[in-house]
Protein backbone atom coordinates (compact mmCIF):
# COMPACT_ATOMS: atom_id res chain seq x y z
CA UNK A 1 0.00 0.00 0.00
CA UNK A 2 1.46 3.22 -0.82
CA UNK A 3 1.31 6.24 1.68
CA UNK A 4 -1.29 8.23 -0.08
CA UNK A 5 -3.88 5.48 0.19
CA UNK A 6 -2.85 4.42 3.90
CA UNK A 7 -3.77 8.58 4.43
CA UNK A 8 -6.75 8.33 2.21
CA UNK A 9 -8.51 5.48 3.84
CA UNK A 10 -7.23 6.21 7.92
CA UNK A 11 -6.28 10.00 8.42
CA UNK A 12 -7.00 12.42 6.13
CA UNK A 13 -10.58 12.93 7.10
CA UNK A 14 -9.51 13.12 10.73
CA UNK A 15 -6.86 15.33 9.83
CA UNK A 16 -9.34 17.35 8.11
CA UNK A 17 -11.91 17.74 10.90
CA UNK A 18 -8.91 19.34 12.99
CA UNK A 19 -8.17 22.19 10.59
CA UNK A 20 -11.77 22.64 9.61
CA UNK A 21 -12.27 22.97 13.19
CA UNK A 22 -9.24 25.34 13.90
CA UNK A 23 -10.53 27.81 11.19
CA UNK A 24 -13.94 27.92 12.88
CA UNK A 25 -11.99 29.11 16.02
CA UNK A 26 -9.19 31.35 14.82
CA UNK A 27 -12.72 32.64 12.21
CA UNK A 28 -14.18 33.49 15.52
CA UNK A 29 -12.33 34.32 18.15
CA UNK A 30 -8.67 35.57 16.67
CA UNK A 31 -9.50 37.49 13.56
CA UNK A 32 -6.36 39.65 13.65
CA UNK A 33 -4.19 36.41 13.28
CA UNK A 34 -2.55 35.49 10.54
CA UNK A 35 -1.01 32.29 9.23
CA UNK A 36 2.81 31.96 7.85
CA UNK A 37 2.17 30.28 4.06
CA UNK A 38 4.82 29.02 1.94
CA UNK A 39 5.24 27.36 -1.42
CA UNK A 40 8.43 25.50 -2.90
CA UNK A 41 9.44 23.12 -5.74
CA UNK A 42 12.71 21.03 -5.78
CA UNK A 43 14.53 18.66 -7.55
CA UNK A 44 17.26 16.04 -6.75
CA UNK A 45 19.41 13.67 -9.48
CA UNK A 46 21.95 11.28 -8.35
CA UNK A 47 25.22 8.97 -10.25
CA UNK A 48 23.57 6.13 -8.20
CA UNK A 49 20.74 3.87 -7.98
CA UNK A 50 19.21 5.80 -4.67
CA UNK A 51 18.85 9.40 -2.96
CA UNK A 52 22.86 10.18 -1.18
CA UNK A 53 22.57 9.53 2.54
CA UNK A 54 22.71 13.58 3.65
CA UNK A 55 19.14 13.90 1.59
CA UNK A 56 17.54 11.31 3.02
CA UNK A 57 18.41 11.33 6.65
CA UNK A 58 16.47 13.39 9.11
CA UNK A 59 14.29 14.31 6.25
CA UNK A 60 10.89 12.92 8.13
CA UNK A 61 10.09 10.36 5.57
CA UNK A 62 10.03 13.61 2.61
CA UNK A 63 12.56 12.37 0.13
CA UNK A 64 12.73 9.17 -2.10
CA UNK A 65 14.83 5.93 -2.72
CA UNK A 66 15.30 6.81 -6.15
CA UNK A 67 18.27 8.80 -7.39
CA UNK A 68 15.81 11.10 -9.35
CA UNK A 69 12.84 13.69 -8.32
CA UNK A 70 10.64 16.49 -8.23
CA UNK A 71 8.32 17.79 -5.68
CA UNK A 72 6.21 20.56 -4.92
CA UNK A 73 4.72 21.40 -1.28
CA UNK A 74 2.22 24.05 0.52
CA UNK A 75 3.15 24.47 4.15
CA UNK A 76 0.60 26.63 6.55
CA UNK A 77 2.08 27.38 10.27
CA UNK A 78 -0.57 29.43 12.79
CA UNK A 79 1.55 30.01 15.47
CA UNK A 80 -0.05 31.60 18.85
CA UNK A 81 -0.34 35.10 18.59
CA UNK A 82 1.91 35.93 21.76
CA UNK A 83 2.85 34.18 24.58
CA UNK A 84 2.29 37.07 26.65
CA UNK A 85 0.25 39.99 27.27
CA UNK A 86 1.44 43.61 27.00
CA UNK A 87 2.39 43.43 31.39
CA UNK A 88 4.45 40.80 30.48
CA UNK A 89 1.58 38.64 32.23
CA UNK A 90 1.81 34.97 30.57
CA UNK A 91 -1.74 34.50 28.64
CA UNK A 92 -3.38 31.43 29.84
CA UNK A 93 -5.19 30.47 26.32
CA UNK A 94 -3.93 30.18 22.69
CA UNK A 95 -4.30 27.88 19.61
CA UNK A 96 -2.39 27.28 16.64
CA UNK A 97 -2.38 25.13 13.77
CA UNK A 98 0.18 23.56 10.68
CA UNK A 99 -0.11 21.48 7.44
CA UNK A 100 2.18 20.48 5.10
CA UNK A 101 1.30 18.85 1.82
CA UNK A 102 3.71 17.46 -0.73
CA UNK A 103 3.47 16.08 -4.12
CA UNK A 104 6.45 14.27 -5.20
CA UNK A 105 7.38 12.23 -8.60
CA UNK A 106 10.38 9.44 -9.15
CA UNK A 107 9.85 6.05 -9.77
CA UNK A 108 6.33 6.31 -8.65
CA UNK A 109 3.49 9.37 -7.65
CA UNK A 110 3.24 10.27 -4.29
CA UNK A 111 1.29 12.63 -2.14
CA UNK A 112 2.70 13.15 1.73
CA UNK A 113 1.38 15.14 4.96
CA UNK A 114 4.67 15.20 6.90
CA UNK A 115 2.32 17.54 9.13
CA UNK A 116 -1.18 17.96 9.83
CA UNK A 117 -2.03 19.32 13.51
CA UNK A 118 -3.86 21.75 15.49
CA UNK A 119 -2.33 22.51 19.35
CA UNK A 120 -3.89 24.33 22.32
CA UNK A 121 -1.86 25.67 25.14
CA UNK A 122 -3.06 26.40 28.57
CA UNK A 123 -0.31 28.59 30.23
CA UNK A 124 2.68 25.99 30.09
CA UNK A 125 1.01 23.62 29.20
CA UNK A 126 0.39 22.79 25.42
CA UNK A 127 -1.94 19.81 23.90
CA UNK A 128 -1.68 18.67 20.29
CA UNK A 129 -3.25 15.97 17.90
CA UNK A 130 -2.54 15.25 14.83
CA UNK A 131 1.05 14.37 12.82
CA UNK A 132 4.12 16.91 14.01
CA UNK A 133 7.63 17.53 13.27
CA UNK A 134 9.83 16.19 16.52
CA UNK A 135 12.68 15.00 17.93
CA UNK A 136 13.71 14.05 21.39
CA UNK A 137 16.80 14.08 23.67
CA UNK A 138 19.33 16.28 24.31
CA UNK A 139 21.24 17.98 21.44
CA UNK A 140 22.32 20.33 19.28
CA UNK A 141 19.04 19.86 17.08
CA UNK A 142 19.44 21.96 14.30
CA UNK A 143 22.93 20.77 13.58
CA UNK A 144 23.02 17.36 15.11
CA UNK A 145 23.68 13.98 12.93
CA UNK A 146 20.59 12.11 14.75
CA UNK A 147 19.22 12.14 18.06
CA UNK A 148 19.72 8.53 19.52
CA UNK A 149 16.33 7.91 19.99
CA UNK A 150 14.14 10.30 17.88
CA UNK A 151 15.73 11.58 15.24
CA UNK A 152 13.22 13.15 12.63
CA UNK A 153 14.31 10.38 10.76
CA UNK A 154 10.36 8.53 9.80
CA UNK A 155 7.29 10.26 8.83
CA UNK A 156 5.99 11.58 11.72
CA UNK A 157 2.83 9.52 13.07
CA UNK A 158 -0.64 10.58 14.23
CA UNK A 159 -0.21 11.21 18.20
CA UNK A 160 -1.88 12.93 21.04
CA UNK A 161 0.52 14.58 23.32
CA UNK A 162 0.61 16.90 26.25
CA UNK A 163 4.03 18.88 26.93
CA UNK A 164 5.46 21.60 28.06
CA UNK A 165 7.09 23.59 25.26
CA UNK A 166 9.82 25.33 26.99
CA UNK A 167 11.28 24.91 30.18
CA UNK A 168 8.73 25.64 33.16
CA UNK A 169 10.42 27.27 36.33
CA UNK A 170 10.04 26.14 39.65
CA UNK A 171 9.44 29.20 41.72
CA UNK A 172 9.85 32.97 41.40
CA UNK A 173 13.87 32.60 40.29
CA UNK A 174 13.35 30.34 38.14
CA UNK A 175 17.12 28.48 39.05
CA UNK A 176 15.71 24.86 38.65
CA UNK A 177 12.84 24.13 35.65
CA UNK A 178 11.57 21.04 34.24
CA UNK A 179 10.35 19.77 30.61
CA UNK A 180 8.21 16.79 31.03
CA UNK A 181 5.37 15.30 28.68
CA UNK A 182 3.53 12.64 27.64
CA UNK A 183 1.93 10.95 24.22
CA UNK A 184 0.04 8.15 22.78
CA UNK A 185 0.23 7.44 18.98
CA UNK A 186 -0.65 4.93 16.26
CA UNK A 187 1.50 2.98 13.83
CA UNK A 188 -1.73 1.30 12.16
CA UNK A 189 -0.72 -1.44 9.61
CA UNK A 190 3.31 -1.55 9.52
CA UNK A 191 5.85 -4.18 8.59
CA UNK A 192 5.13 -7.68 10.28
CA UNK A 193 2.63 -5.70 12.96
CA UNK A 194 -0.93 -3.90 12.65
CA UNK A 195 -2.72 -1.89 15.34
CA UNK A 196 -0.29 -1.34 17.59
CA UNK A 197 0.23 1.85 19.53
CA UNK A 198 2.92 4.32 21.06
CA UNK A 199 3.74 5.38 24.52
CA UNK A 200 5.69 8.52 24.77
CA UNK A 201 7.01 10.17 28.24
CA UNK A 202 9.70 12.06 29.26
CA UNK A 203 10.85 14.37 32.26
CA UNK A 204 14.42 16.85 31.98
CA UNK A 205 15.29 18.86 34.68
CA UNK A 206 17.66 21.67 34.28
CA UNK A 207 19.60 23.92 36.82
CA UNK A 208 20.43 27.57 36.17
CA UNK A 209 18.18 30.27 34.59
CA UNK A 210 17.33 30.85 31.29
CA UNK A 211 20.12 33.47 30.57
CA UNK A 212 22.85 32.09 33.07
CA UNK A 213 26.40 31.25 31.99
CA UNK A 214 26.30 27.48 32.95
CA UNK A 215 22.90 25.55 32.71
CA UNK A 216 23.31 21.60 33.66
CA UNK A 217 20.39 19.83 32.35
CA UNK A 218 19.52 15.79 32.74
CA UNK A 219 16.72 13.70 32.16
CA UNK A 220 14.99 10.66 30.45
CA UNK A 221 12.62 9.46 27.95
CA UNK A 222 10.98 6.46 27.62
CA UNK A 223 9.83 5.14 24.49
CA UNK A 224 7.27 1.93 24.14
CA UNK A 225 6.12 0.47 21.01
CA UNK A 226 3.16 -2.29 22.20
CA UNK A 227 -0.46 -3.92 21.31
CA UNK A 228 -0.91 -4.65 18.24
CA UNK A 229 -1.95 -7.91 15.85
CA UNK A 230 0.43 -10.29 13.93
CA UNK A 231 -0.39 -13.21 11.78
CA UNK A 232 3.06 -14.08 11.93
CA UNK A 233 3.01 -14.50 14.99
CA UNK A 234 -0.50 -15.87 15.72
CA UNK A 235 1.00 -19.33 15.93
CA UNK A 236 3.37 -19.09 18.38
CA UNK A 237 2.29 -18.82 21.84
CA UNK A 238 4.88 -17.70 23.58
CA UNK A 239 4.65 -14.37 21.62
CA UNK A 240 1.48 -13.51 21.16
CA UNK A 241 -2.39 -14.55 22.78
CA UNK A 242 -4.40 -15.81 19.26
CA UNK A 243 -2.24 -13.56 17.32
CA UNK A 244 -2.73 -10.40 20.10
CA UNK A 245 0.27 -8.50 21.75
CA UNK A 246 -2.27 -6.54 24.25
CA UNK A 247 -5.74 -8.27 24.44
CA UNK A 248 -6.58 -6.32 27.01
CA UNK A 249 -5.08 -3.11 26.82
CA UNK A 250 -6.16 -1.20 29.73
CA UNK A 251 -4.67 -3.54 32.07
CA UNK A 252 -1.15 -3.70 29.94
CA UNK A 253 -1.58 -0.38 29.86
CA UNK A 254 -0.47 -0.03 33.62
CA UNK A 255 3.18 -1.77 32.90
CA UNK A 256 3.62 0.49 30.33
CA UNK A 257 2.87 4.02 31.95
CA UNK A 258 4.78 2.33 35.14
CA UNK A 259 7.61 -0.17 33.62
CA UNK A 260 9.34 -1.38 37.16
CA UNK A 261 5.85 -2.36 38.83
CA UNK A 262 6.51 -5.65 36.79
CA UNK A 263 9.10 -6.10 39.09
CA UNK A 264 6.70 -6.14 42.30
CA UNK A 265 3.89 -7.38 40.68
CA UNK A 266 3.93 -9.59 37.82
CA UNK A 267 1.90 -9.93 35.03
CA UNK A 268 -1.40 -12.06 35.08
CA UNK A 269 -0.30 -14.76 32.21
CA UNK A 270 -3.69 -15.33 30.78
CA UNK A 271 -3.93 -10.93 30.13
CA UNK A 272 -0.13 -10.76 28.57
CA UNK A 273 2.02 -13.20 26.31
CA UNK A 274 4.74 -14.77 28.48
CA UNK A 275 7.28 -13.53 26.52
CA UNK A 276 5.74 -10.18 27.46
CA UNK A 277 5.25 -11.39 31.05
CA UNK A 278 9.19 -12.66 31.42
CA UNK A 279 10.74 -9.70 29.95
CA UNK A 280 8.53 -6.19 29.42
CA UNK A 281 5.36 -5.84 27.89
CA UNK A 282 6.09 -4.43 24.55
CA UNK A 283 9.46 -3.06 22.98
CA UNK A 284 10.82 -0.15 25.22
CA UNK A 285 13.51 2.16 25.24
CA UNK A 286 15.10 5.33 25.79
CA UNK A 287 17.50 6.83 26.66
CA UNK A 288 18.84 8.77 29.48
CA UNK A 289 20.10 12.13 28.20
CA UNK A 290 22.98 15.03 30.05
CA UNK A 291 24.03 18.32 28.84
CA UNK A 292 26.38 21.24 29.77
CA UNK A 293 26.08 25.10 28.82
CA UNK A 294 28.27 27.82 29.26
CA UNK A 295 28.11 31.01 28.08
CA UNK A 296 31.37 32.78 27.41
CA UNK A 297 32.10 36.64 26.49
CA UNK A 298 32.20 35.65 22.85
CA UNK A 299 30.69 31.86 22.60
CA UNK A 300 28.33 29.33 23.88
CA UNK A 301 29.33 25.81 24.47
CA UNK A 302 27.00 22.72 25.05
CA UNK A 303 28.49 19.57 25.63
CA UNK A 304 26.03 16.40 25.68
CA UNK A 305 25.94 13.00 25.86
CA UNK A 306 22.52 10.58 24.90
CA UNK A 307 23.16 7.32 26.91
CA UNK A 308 20.80 4.66 25.46
CA UNK A 309 18.91 1.97 27.29
CA UNK A 310 17.13 -0.97 26.33
CA UNK A 311 17.77 -3.36 29.46
CA UNK A 312 17.13 -1.10 32.55
CA UNK A 313 20.05 -3.52 34.34
CA UNK A 314 22.83 -1.82 32.01
CA UNK A 315 21.94 1.96 33.23
CA UNK A 316 22.31 0.85 36.78
CA UNK A 317 24.97 -1.04 36.51
CA UNK A 318 26.53 0.85 33.78
CA UNK A 319 27.63 -1.69 31.28
CA UNK A 320 26.98 0.15 28.42
CA UNK A 321 28.19 3.77 29.63
CA UNK A 322 30.30 3.86 26.66
CA UNK A 323 27.19 3.37 24.16
CA UNK A 324 25.40 6.78 23.15
CA UNK A 325 25.83 9.85 21.49
CA UNK A 326 28.94 12.25 23.03
CA UNK A 327 28.41 15.95 21.51
CA UNK A 328 29.64 18.96 21.36
CA UNK A 329 28.52 22.43 19.83
CA UNK A 330 30.42 25.65 20.02
CA UNK A 331 28.58 28.77 18.75
CA UNK A 332 30.20 32.41 17.74
CA UNK A 333 27.99 35.20 18.91
CA UNK A 334 29.47 37.56 16.55
CA UNK A 335 30.42 34.94 14.17
CA UNK A 336 30.16 35.56 10.26
CA UNK A 337 32.30 33.30 8.02
CA UNK A 338 32.01 30.48 11.08
CA UNK A 339 29.08 30.85 13.27
CA UNK A 340 28.81 27.03 14.67
CA UNK A 341 30.95 24.09 14.85
CA UNK A 342 29.10 20.69 16.16
CA UNK A 343 31.36 17.77 16.53
CA UNK A 344 29.83 13.84 17.37
CA UNK A 345 30.88 10.59 18.22
CA UNK A 346 28.52 7.92 18.52
CA UNK A 347 29.35 4.28 19.38
CA UNK A 348 27.18 1.47 20.04
CA UNK A 349 29.60 -1.96 19.68
CA UNK A 350 29.44 -2.47 23.69
CA UNK A 351 25.03 -3.29 24.29
CA UNK A 352 25.87 -4.03 27.90
CA UNK A 353 28.20 -7.24 27.32
CA UNK A 354 31.09 -5.67 26.72
CA UNK A 355 32.64 -2.79 28.64
CA UNK A 356 35.62 -0.83 27.90
CA UNK A 357 36.74 -4.23 26.38
CA UNK A 358 36.09 -6.57 29.37
CA UNK A 359 33.34 -8.92 29.41
CA UNK A 360 29.96 -8.46 31.67
CA UNK A 361 28.68 -11.36 32.98
CA UNK A 362 25.76 -9.09 34.90
CA UNK A 363 23.69 -9.70 31.75
CA UNK A 364 23.90 -13.33 31.81
CA UNK A 365 24.74 -13.10 27.84
CA UNK A 366 21.77 -10.87 27.29
CA UNK A 367 22.37 -7.55 25.33
CA UNK A 368 20.49 -4.32 24.30
CA UNK A 369 20.23 -5.30 20.71
CA UNK A 370 19.35 -1.59 19.80
CA UNK A 371 16.36 -0.80 17.84
CA UNK A 372 15.68 -4.77 17.32
CA UNK A 373 12.83 -6.45 19.52
CA UNK A 374 11.58 -9.94 18.72
CA UNK A 375 7.99 -9.80 18.58
CA UNK A 376 8.08 -5.89 17.07
CA UNK A 377 11.21 -6.69 14.56
CA UNK A 378 12.61 -3.24 14.42
CA UNK A 379 12.18 0.47 16.27
CA UNK A 380 10.74 1.85 12.63
CA UNK A 381 7.61 2.97 11.15
CA UNK A 382 6.57 3.37 7.67
CA UNK A 383 10.11 1.40 6.70
CA UNK A 384 12.53 4.25 8.48
CA UNK A 385 14.15 3.59 11.52
CA UNK A 386 12.51 6.32 13.93
CA UNK A 387 16.06 6.74 15.86
CA UNK A 388 19.27 7.35 14.56
CA UNK A 389 19.89 7.00 10.94
CA UNK A 390 22.79 4.78 10.92
CA UNK A 391 21.07 2.06 12.32
CA UNK A 392 19.64 -0.08 9.56
CA UNK A 393 17.38 -2.97 8.87
CA UNK A 394 17.16 -5.47 5.81
CA UNK A 395 13.61 -3.35 4.19
CA UNK A 396 10.23 -5.27 4.37
CA UNK A 397 11.09 -8.16 6.84
CA UNK A 398 12.08 -5.90 9.36
CA UNK A 399 15.53 -7.17 10.55
CA UNK A 400 18.59 -5.13 11.63
CA UNK A 401 21.53 -6.09 10.28
CA UNK A 402 23.89 -2.83 11.79
CA UNK A 403 23.06 -1.74 15.37
CA UNK A 404 26.84 -2.05 16.40
CA UNK A 405 28.99 0.94 15.02
CA UNK A 406 31.04 3.44 15.53
CA UNK A 407 31.10 6.85 13.17
CA UNK A 408 32.70 10.60 13.64
CA UNK A 409 30.79 13.91 12.58
CA UNK A 410 31.11 17.63 12.12
CA UNK A 411 28.95 20.49 10.99
CA UNK A 412 29.77 23.64 9.99
CA UNK A 413 27.48 26.94 9.46
CA UNK A 414 28.71 30.57 8.77
CA UNK A 415 27.62 33.58 6.19
CA UNK A 416 29.81 33.43 3.22
CA UNK A 417 27.92 36.94 2.19
CA UNK A 418 25.11 39.01 3.83
CA UNK A 419 22.65 36.99 2.29
CA UNK A 420 24.54 33.42 1.48
CA UNK A 421 25.12 30.67 4.48
CA UNK A 422 26.37 27.70 4.01
CA UNK A 423 26.30 24.32 6.07
CA UNK A 424 28.88 21.52 5.87
CA UNK A 425 28.28 18.16 7.58
CA UNK A 426 30.80 14.94 7.32
CA UNK A 427 30.33 11.61 8.74
CA UNK A 428 32.65 8.67 8.56
CA UNK A 429 31.46 5.51 10.31
CA UNK A 430 32.61 1.78 10.73
CA UNK A 431 30.25 -0.79 10.97
CA UNK A 432 30.16 -3.82 12.49
CA UNK A 433 26.47 -5.24 11.76
CA UNK A 434 25.06 -7.30 14.93
CA UNK A 435 26.54 -9.53 17.25
CA UNK A 436 25.03 -12.85 15.66
CA UNK A 437 25.98 -11.30 11.83
CA UNK A 438 29.20 -9.32 11.86
CA UNK A 439 30.09 -7.35 9.44
CA UNK A 440 33.09 -4.75 8.59
CA UNK A 441 32.08 -1.99 6.19
CA UNK A 442 33.10 1.92 6.40
CA UNK A 443 31.55 4.45 4.89
CA UNK A 444 32.03 8.64 4.36
CA UNK A 445 29.01 10.41 3.64
CA UNK A 446 29.30 14.59 2.96
CA UNK A 447 27.37 17.13 1.85
CA UNK A 448 27.78 21.17 1.17
CA UNK A 449 24.55 23.23 1.29
CA UNK A 450 24.27 26.70 0.18
CA UNK A 451 21.13 29.22 1.13
CA UNK A 452 20.63 32.64 -0.59
CA UNK A 453 17.64 34.63 0.76
CA UNK A 454 16.51 37.23 -2.14
CA UNK A 455 14.30 40.17 -1.04
CA UNK A 456 12.01 39.29 2.15
CA UNK A 457 9.97 36.31 0.34
CA UNK A 458 12.46 34.11 -1.27
CA UNK A 459 14.38 31.32 -0.48
CA UNK A 460 16.95 29.54 -3.05
CA UNK A 461 18.84 26.50 -2.15
CA UNK A 462 21.17 24.15 -3.53
CA UNK A 463 22.59 21.19 -1.95
CA UNK A 464 25.79 18.76 -2.96
CA UNK A 465 26.39 15.17 -1.62
CA UNK A 466 28.72 12.58 -2.22
CA UNK A 467 29.00 8.92 -0.47
CA UNK A 468 32.22 7.13 -0.38
CA UNK A 469 32.67 3.55 1.22
CA UNK A 470 31.63 0.18 1.51
CA UNK A 471 28.31 0.48 3.02
CA UNK A 472 26.09 2.48 0.41
CA UNK A 473 27.00 2.36 -3.22
CA UNK A 474 29.31 5.04 -4.53
CA UNK A 475 27.21 8.27 -4.99
CA UNK A 476 27.21 12.06 -5.76
CA UNK A 477 23.91 13.69 -5.65
CA UNK A 478 22.75 17.43 -6.26
CA UNK A 479 19.80 19.10 -4.94
CA UNK A 480 17.73 22.14 -5.87
CA UNK A 481 14.95 24.23 -4.45
CA UNK A 482 13.32 27.29 -4.22
CA UNK A 483 10.32 28.23 -1.84
CA UNK A 484 8.51 31.64 -1.31
CA UNK A 485 6.46 33.02 1.89
CA UNK A 486 2.90 33.88 -0.21
CA UNK A 487 1.23 35.66 3.11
Amino acid sequence: MDIWSYYAKNRLALLGVFLGLSAVVFGQHQKSLKPAIYMGLEAGLSSGDSTPFWLRAKDYGQYPDAPHFVQAYLDIQQDYDSLFQKNSALKPFSLGYGAQALIQQSDQTRLIMPEAFIKLRYKHWELYGGRRKEMFGLADTTHTSGSYIWSGNALPMPKIQIHTPNYVALGKKGRISFNAGLSHGWFGKDSVMQGHLLHQKWLYGRIGQPNAKVQITVGINHQVMWGGYSEILEAGEKYTLDGKLAPYPLYSYQYILLPFLQKFVPPDQTKVPGYDGGLAIGNQLGSVDLSFLFKGENTVWLLYKQQPYDFARSLYNLNNIEDGLHGLRVSFINGQLLQNITGEFFYSKSQGRYRFGKLQDSNYGEIDNYFFHGQYQSWSYQNQILGTPFILFEGQNQRRFNNRLKYCYLSLKGNLKPKLTYVLKQVYSQNFGTYSRSIDLSQYSGSLQLRYKSGASNLFSAQFMMDSGTLYDQNIGLSLSWQRRLY
